[in-house]
């Protein structure tokens, strides 16, 4: 998994997902095996994303080392590995709950999202993530800006449940 820093988006799209993904050179990627240059497209997957839209659905790029032979999905900053749920709504439901109430209030400006589902991010934010991000003071806003340093800190996105190596790109300005 690498993690593309992107800019803040309120929308997801596939044509912003192309742009962003466009924008970079994959010879400039690093493997999980700490080679650089040896990155190559390996096809795509279809991913859906819940957003205040509807469901969105991605179509996410996938690289192969030719050293390694590891393969690894593409993705924007703004998308929780292993979710269809976005960066900013994981933020916004533990936000809610440090405030005392209960997440279900992002529901309104996500109505993709169910009970259950709300129910199921704070339950894996209190249990994995809470304690996590007291220990480094890292604020849950703005949600963009968790990205580098839990990727740093914690070898995974925000959020991430799968104990998947996340490495993280900034591209060049």
């Amino acid at each position: 998994m690498i993690t593309v820093i992107t800019e803040e988006c309120n929308e997801i799209s596939q044509e912003f997902y192309d742009d962003a993904m466009d924008s970079i050179q994959i010879c400039q990627l690093e493997c999980s095996c700490g080679h650089c240059g040896c990155l190559a497209g390996h096809g795509a997957y279809t991913r859906s994303i819940k957003t205040a839209l509807g469901k969105i659905p991605l179509v996410i790029r996938r690289v192969q080392c030719s050293l390694c032979n590891a393969t690894h999905a593409l993705l924007p900053s703004g998308i929780v590995p292993y979710s269809q749920v976005l960066l900013t709504d994981h933020a916004a439901i533990a936000s809610s709950f440090e405030d005392g109430r209960d997440g279900r209030e992002v529901m309104d400006t996500n109505p993709e999202l169910s009970p259950s589902q709300v129910f199921y991010i704070l339950s894996l934010y209190i249990r994995f993530w809470r304690q996590r991000l007291l220990s480094e003071s890292l604020p849950l806003s703005p949600a963009h800006a968790l990205t580098k340093p839990c990727i740093r800190l914690f070898g995974r996105q925000f959020m991430q449940i799968k104990n998947t190596r996340n490495l993280f790109f900034v591209p060049p300005t």
